[in-house]
């Protein structure tokens, strides 16, 4: 199983039952499986696609449904194993300089192996920044003098 909507909507602001809520997306039903898919979620400014992609990896949690997540529920009353989620459904920002805090690339990187306690997180954190073509010429580099894309490439 991959990432399940069923019946999902969204409100930043909950009302009362008896008030009408002001739903950023309302009733979406998706199923994307859990291996070689792709998908491109297209849309308007304002339309809810940054919404419902925070929702993949539980950063927000839907105000009604449920959103199924690799055999993990997530719904408003019910949310287990975030952590396990986060680990398997990551997020880049659309701002990378937003995401971007620590003093050099390399301590950026290591911050999610550290973060999930994977054993030897500088040797993961080089690993992924080769994967990039970004090399040790950019591991002692500070983040915010970097390239638009390269700051993408670090978020990523």
């Amino acid at each position: 199983m991959g990432i399940n909507f069923s019946k999902v909507a969204f409100t930043y602001n909950p009302q009362r039952k008896k008030e009408k809520n002001n739903y950023i997306i309302e009733d979406i039903n998706l199923s994307i499986n859990n291996e070689s898919e792709f998908i491109c979620v297209l849309g308007h400014t304002g339309s809810g696609k940054s919404t419902l992609v925070q929702m993949m990896n539980a950063l927000l949690i839907p105000t009604i449904g449920e959103v199924c997540i690799f055999d993990n529920t997530v719904t408003n009353k019910k949310q287990n194993n975030l952590k396990d989620i986060r680990k398997r459904v990551g997020l880049v920002f659309q701002f990378p300089e937003y995401q971007l805090f620590e003093e050099t690339v390399l301590k950026d990187v290591c911050f999610g192996p550290k973060n999930f306690k994977i054993s030897d997180p500088e040797t993961k954190a080089k690993n992924a920044l080769s994967l990039f073509k970004l090399g040790e010429k950019f591991y002692n580099k500070n983040p915010f003098m970097l390239s638009g894309g390269e700051m993408r490439k670090v978020a990523i």
